[in-house]
């Protein structure tokens, strides 16, 4: 990971028709290689560090949480079927990340989460089923999922529609916040106005961000929080360990009372966070990762590999490595993540690549641990969640454990 990502990055890019298998995206940052990558990545990085936008997505995810997650809950487990009351959080998280990401990327609360609650929302429904299409080309031959794409059947039968919905809703928010910034706006009231101010991208362009801004803010957060309820379920003495640590850093008086987290409250909660990367590591929200050579190469491995020769890194097997993580690879342990001092442990990106490693490495990352804190500190705090019977909660992708990458020529 560390020599196809950092040490050799300039070595190796996206990969062979990958920017063809991620058409949906455009000219997205998510599709650039070179300068243009370069120049864009500067926006992007600048915008990021301010602390304007800092706090802004904080208000965005705790104002959120507040008017919306909160009722919703609510809702349920005041329903008709009582404290039994059933709810599919993955559509929650999803909805939740969804409109989070719209509010501090572009200015706008699509309110897909909220009360009453509607059974199907298209543009969530879009993304989810645009997000299955872009992970299944990313592993499958091109050949495959052409021909699908050409007889309008399997995974791709849905992409056209999916990236119809997509379009017209990324259309109206560009139509409107060019009203915004005629009327006078502030340039900074969002990441989408910020980087219509530095940049003179046209609007295929602008739109083709926003898409890639709504992808990578909503898989990461729900997917997370998904399999974090789920593994506190299953690991009753982690889940007492983050109430005990919540109970400790909160005033006495809210201990058996509500309570919603601010910033510095959400900062202190060590093992929260502890679990929250365990639950990275085990469950990348991206589990292979893409690479082609620039020229012909020997890899650590001892693979050869020629000019353009795909190299898919698979981040799930890799977290799962005992070479790396120990005996206990297998096992959800919070514990890996604290030093003896009781401080987060720092792992390099290129050993925890959940926000992937180098140059390229995510931006969002921390805004990403402050949403999934947020909720997560909520949930178990406030709420008792216990997983229905009957459930499947397999993941939907599926590797071999023995090896961590292969390349194709």
């Amino acid at each position: 990971m560390q020599h196809t990502s950092s040490t050799n990055f300039h070595d190796f890019h996206r990969g062979p028709g990958m920017r063809d298998a991620f058409d949906a995206l455009g000219q997205s940052i998510f599709n650039l290689e070179g300068h243009e990558w370069t120049e864009r990545r500067k926006i992007y990085r600048f915008r990021f560090n301010i602390k304007e936008f800092s706090s802004l997505a904080n208000r965005a995810i705790l104002d959120k949480l507040e008017r919306s997650l909160v009722p919703v809950l609510d809702h349920f487990a005041s329903s008709k079927q009582g404290p039994q009351a059933t709810v599919d959080l993955q559509e929650l998280f999803q909805r939740f990340s969804f409109d989070t990401t719209c509010c501090f990327g572009l200015g706008y609360d699509p309110k897909t989460l909220s009360v009453p609650w509607p059974e199907e929302v298209p543009i969530v429904r879009a993304v989810e089923d645009l997000t299955e299409v872009l992970a299944s080309r990313s592993t499958a031959p091109p050949i495959v999922w052409k021909l699908q794409r050409w007889f309008g059947i399997g995974k791709e039968k849905m992409m056209e529609k999916s990236v119809k919905i997509l379009d017209d809703f990324t259309s109206q928010q560009l139509s409107r916040l060019h009203e915004e910034r005629e009327k006078g706006c502030g340039e900074r009231c969002c990441l989408g106005m910020s980087y219509m101010s530095e940049s003179k991208a046209d609007e295929k362009i602008y739109k083709d961000e926003a898409l890639a801004l709504i992808l990578a803010g909503k898989g990461t957060v729900s997917a997370t929080l998904t399999w974090f309820i789920l593994f506190l379920a299953e690991h009753p003495s982690a889940e007492a360990k983050i109430r005990q640590e919540i109970q400790d850093i909160i005033p006495d008086d809210d201990v058996n009372k509500f309570h919603l987290f601010n910033t510095k409250e959400l900062s202190k909660l060590v093992y929260l966070q502890a679990a929250l990367c365990e639950i990275l590591r085990l469950f990348p929200p991206v589990p292979n990762l893409g690479k082609g050579s620039c020229k012909p190469r020997v890899l650590l491995t001892g693979h050869r590999v020629g000019p353009n020769t795909l190299i898919v890194l698979s981040l799930r097997v890799m977290g799962r490595l005992t070479s790396v993580w120990g005996k206990d690879s297998l096992e959800f342990k919070p514990e890996k993540w604290i030093t003896e001092k009781g401080e987060l442990k720092h792992e390099p990106a290129h050993k925890f690549p959940a926000f992937n490693a180098g140059p390229r490495i995510c931006l969002g990352k921390d805004v990403a641990f402050m949403e999934t804190k947020a909720v997560a500190a909520t949930i178990v705090h406030n709420y008792n969640v216990q997983i229905a019977r009957g459930q499947d909660t397999r993941p939907c992708y599926h590797c071999k454990d023995e090896g961590w990458v292969a390349c194709y020529n």
